[in-house]
């Protein structure tokens, strides 16, 4: 009981932790490619026009209506709700990708292309954990737009997003990408956040989740899924990389390659400040510290629990989260990993079957 006492405070500390840092400065590098390949040539509105008219035909409108329980005085009553989002044709088959929170829970999803086409739409799967999913329409040979490497993104560097923010159909806002790497709580209770966002500038209002943010070459670089509702001119997007891994498993395996643990990073200084806040004996100064195994995960089903710091995986040592959820990412589906983990001052080992 006493353990698990000290382990609940020592989430908290890192909770704290994780919201302090959660506007941290990007410690990735930025990529050095020259400039000459990312800016527009000549003026700015003219690249813009072009990008719309090559991405806009695959930015789509996603519609849906909910069941929602309504309190009324006395009693309580289902009540049909309207949702409007956005979404991007990734396969010319009818796969389009979306934020979670659009589609999740819905009922009856309908989507409208820009040429005035309406399809009734089905969820193949979605990642509560990215935000990301995966609806189908019945339908061929639909545009669709390139998707880029979001790897090689600056800081400074022009994006243009395309939605329906408030119901307003094919919008187009541009901005910068103003920060990298960024981590989003969204969730404190579940200590659930968004790791690895595109923070921009670019106008970005309820509607516009799940629709592109592209770069002046065309390229679908982001899927925006945030705003800070209390400030104005920041917004988030999920990384392109990490949307078309997550796509590609949905498609393939009709849910996304994952672990099961949430978590953060612990570094000397925040195992100390555990150490000192709770008590705790943490033997480990690096590694991804487990807040919470999700059920029926391989996490679970190999043992791993609340407070566990895993600190190498396959030999090689580990700094984060972000190393552990990669060597999840290249083990792929049936993969196995040969964890190192601290569970208090005890050394473990484990076999994790993906």
């Amino acid at each position: 009981m006493k353990w698990r006492s000290l382990m609940s405070l020592a989430v908290l500390v890192l909770m704290g932790f994780f919201f302090w840092s959660m506007f941290s400065p990007a410690e990735a590098p930025l990529s050095e490619t020259p400039a000459e390949s990312q800016e527009p040539k000549g003026s700015w509105q003219e690249p813009v026009v072009q990008v719309v008219q090559q991405v806009g035909p695959a930015t789509v409108k996603i519609e849906t209506t909910r069941e929602v329980l309504v309190d009324q005085f006395f009693f309580q009553q289902l009540e049909r709700r309207q949702g409007i989002g956005s979404g991007v044709i990734y396969r010319e088959d009818g796969y389009i990708l979306t934020n979670n929170h659009v589609v999740a829970g819905a009922e009856d999803i309908r989507v409208q292309l820009a040429d005035g086409r309406s399809f009734a739409g089905r969820v193949v799967g979605g990642d509560p954990l990215t935000d990301l999913a995966v609806v189908k329409v019945e339908a061929q040979n639909l545009p669709v737009a390139p998707f880029g490497d979001s790897n090689e993104l600056r800081v400074g560097q022009g994006v243009i997003a395309i939605g329906n923010p408030l119901g307003q159909d094919n919008t187009v806002t541009t901005g910068v990408v103003s920060a990298l790497n960024r981590d989003l709580m969204v969730d404190p209770k579940e200590n659930r956040y968004l790791e690895g966002m595109i923070q921009t500038d670019a106008a970005i209002n309820p509607g516009n989740s799940g629709g592109p943010l592209i770069d002046y070459q065309g390229r679908v670089i982001g899927v925006t899924t945030a705003i800070i509702e209390q400030a104005q001119g920041i917004g988030f997007a999920i990384p392109s990389t990490t949307a078309k891994a997550i796509g590609d498993q949905i498609i393939s395996h009709g849910r996304p390659l994952r672990l099961g643990v949430l978590g953060g990073s612990l570094t000397p200084g925040l195992a100390q400040s555990i150490r000192e806040q709770t008590g705790l004996r943490i033997s480990a100064e690096r590694g991804a510290f487990i807040t919470r195994v999700i059920p029926d995960t391989p996490a679970a089903a190999a043992g791993l629990a609340e407070g566990d710091i895993i600190t190498a995986v396959n030999g090689q040592e580990i700094a984060g989260m972000r190393e552990l959820r990669d060597a999840v990412q290249q083990a792929g589906f049936g993969g196995k990993l040969q964890l190192v983990f601290w569970r208090g001052e005890a050394r473990q080992e484990v076999e994790v079957v993906l």
